[in-house]
């Protein structure tokens, strides 16, 4: 019983003083100033691991489908791109002082790490605190699918077959995408 008393005693005591310590505003939450090793380490241990948990039961169609990619082209280039670039594109100016950085979907690092379904769960519903956000109120699932699949082939696709995705597009939205008009995008072409 004593064993009990302590061990309730001692988890009030630390998280008094992990309520202290955030009351006191000494930690620097600046995007500038990265975490420390060990809140770096935990942050990453918490989303990995609410990440997998939370995807184990996704059961993601055959993402080989052609038409999937073909129609998740104009969704990645139109957002995802932004922040983490596309084979030709650098990410936005924006992304780069973004922490934690968004990762660099053409390296393929992603791809290695994390399963189809962890992809998917991600673009589906975002990830606190990091700019990632949720688009799985905004897209329908064949969408969140397809945008999925093309993340996971990212790293494959050439600058040249991305670019006549990207001219498909807008010869589709009529010369341009996003409110992005066509000389914006051939100076950011020209500029990457």
């Amino acid at each position: 019983m004593k064993f009990i008393f302590s061990l309730i005693f001692t988890v009030i005591l630390l998280a008094a003083a992990a309520l202290v310590f955030a009351w006191t505003g000494v930690y620097n939450i600046a995007a500038t100033k990265p975490h420390t090793g060990v809140i770096s380490y935990y942050i990453e241990m918490l989303r990995d691991r609410s990440i997998a948990k939370r995807s184990e039961d996704v059961r993601v169609p055959d993402l080989g489908d052609a038409r999937i990619r073909s129609a998740a082209f104009s969704h990645y280039h139109g957002m995802c791109r932004l922040c983490h670039g596309a084979p030709g594109y650098q990410a936005e100016e924006f992304a780069e002082d973004l922490y934690p950085a968004p990762p660099d979907m053409i390296s393929g690092h992603i791809q290695e790490e994390r399963s189809p379904s962890e992809i998917y769960w991600i673009v589906n519903h975002g990830i606190k605190m990091t700019g990632m956000p949720a688009f799985g109120r905004t897209h329908s699932d064949s969408e969140l699918y397809g945008v999925a699949a093309l993340a996971l082939e990212i790293p494959q696709i050439s600058s040249e077959e991305y670019r006549q995705q990207v001219e498909k597009i807008e010869g589709k939205n009529g010369g341009g995408y996003g409110g992005e008009n066509h000389s914006t995008q051939e100076a950011a072409e020209h500029n990457h």
